[in-house]
């Protein structure tokens, strides 16, 4: 799930932020054994270094209050119990809330920033385009696929095309099955406090990405759970020993299925990373494992445009029209490749389609220009250039 942000060089800021994360957790613990200024100040230096890394970051407090409860047991479950001091229990809790408060503060401020960011760039969709039933939809089933995906990884791609909304019964069926999991995880916090906590740090860390606020038109990304799946992964650790306790080779299947575990993954890692040889083979296997794909056809094209196959680079155009026919970056493509092969007039056509969805797209404007030229239209072809410059 991971070669994603490793192979993809603009996402190895997902294994930069995770060691900050994990830096921070470490500073964490060193400070609630020994409280003192200069240990919580490494601790917001390598939280701040986190999120400058990557937002996705914005979560750590909440996960540092879990840590509190297990295992650094600063707030223990049994002060919870019927007949036990709530005074206690809400000073302890106020306290711990208390003392992140510089944390939120900096969580608060990263929110606010890529909040506005994203939607200078107009990645930010509204809510016409992705109703709230949409997203608790898709958010439902995210949740659910990511944990298979953890334990069988077939399938993966680059980008995987939102669905729009999910049949009624997928809806119903990923709510009942997430909200079982939840109350058997959090249920069985005062026995095997791991449960709860690894299941809580899954469910938050995945919350700023998965769709309730909608950044992008992808419905989900491997890259998303560089963090998140720490959890379940702390769940099977402590879950998978304490239910061989009484075995007598416990020991020697533990070590053989952590070998059998492992070399598997290390098969399928090296299976995935093929697929990131370059463009033409990354979008070609996108294009196999998900259905009406766009965004892989387009980028396929861009590919094979650049190495001349022209007619294979139309069709893939064409296909993600087919899929998606109010994409201007697909119009100006099809026409950069339509006028490579010399059909000007059909070049021109997309180039003012690409305009009439895109008004302000300086590169439909440019392209146009040098279409039009090319026909003799100067006069028309200097106006598309001097809007390209003004954009």
């Amino acid at each position: 799930l991971h070669v994603e942000s490793v192979a993809w060089v603009a996402e190895r800021k997902d294994v930069l932020s995770a060691f900050f994360w994990l830096l921070t957790i470490w500073a964490y613990s060193s400070y609630a054994e020994r409280p003192g200024s200069n240990r919580y100040l490494l601790v917001l230096l390598f939280f701040g270094l986190g999120l400058m890394t990557k937002p996705m970051v914005v979560t750590l407090p909440v996960i540092l209050l879990l840590l509190d409860f297990w295992p650094l047991g600063r707030l223990q479950m049994h002060h919870l119990a019927p007949g036990s001091n709530p005074g206690g229990v809400k000073s302890a809790a106020i306290r711990l809330v208390w003392e992140k408060i510089p944390l939120f503060a900096l969580s608060a401020a990263m929110v606010g920033l890529t909040l506005f960011a994203t939607k200078e760039v107009g990645t930010l969709k509204s809510l016409d385009l992705f109703p709230l039933s949409t997203r608790i939809g898709n958010a439902l089933v995210t949740y659910l696929s990511y944990i298979i995906k953890m334990i069988w990884p077939q399938g993966l791609a680059v980008y995987y095309p939102h669905p729009g909304a999910f049949p009624i019964w997928q809806n119903v069926g990923a709510g009942l099955l997430f909200m079982c999991l939840s109350v058997i995880a959090i249920g069985a916090g005062r026995s095997r406090p791991y449960l709860a906590v690894g299941w809580l740090w899954y469910l938050i860390t995945l919350l700023p990405v998965i769709g309730l606020i909608q950044a992008g038109s992808q419905a989900m990304a491997d890259r998303y759970t560089s963090l998140s799946l720490i959890g379940p992964f702390l769940m099977s650790a402590w879950t998978v020993p304490s239910l061989l306790q009484g075995w007598r080779h416990r020991r020697l299947v533990l070590a053989l299925a952590s070998a059998l575990v492992l070399s598997s993954l290390v098969v399928c890692t090296w299976v995935q990373l093929r697929y990131w040889k370059n463009s033409l083979t990354l979008f070609q296997h996108t294009i196999e494992v998900t259905t009406d794909n766009y965004f892989a056809h387009n980028n396929l094209g861009v590919a094979l445009a650049r190495q001349g196959r022209l007619e294979e680079a139309i069709g893939n155009y064409n296909e993600a029209l087919r899929i998606k026919p109010e994409q201007a970056e697909v119009h100006n493509n099809l026409g950069n490749a339509l006028m490579a092969r010399g059909d000007l007039a059909e070049a021109i056509g997309h180039y003012y389609e690409a305009l009439r969805i895109k008004p302000n797209f300086a590169s439909a404007h440019n392209n146009l220009g040098s279409a039009l030229a090319r026909m003799g239209n100067v006069d028309e072809a200097v106006i598309h250039y001097q809007e390209a410059l003004r954009i």
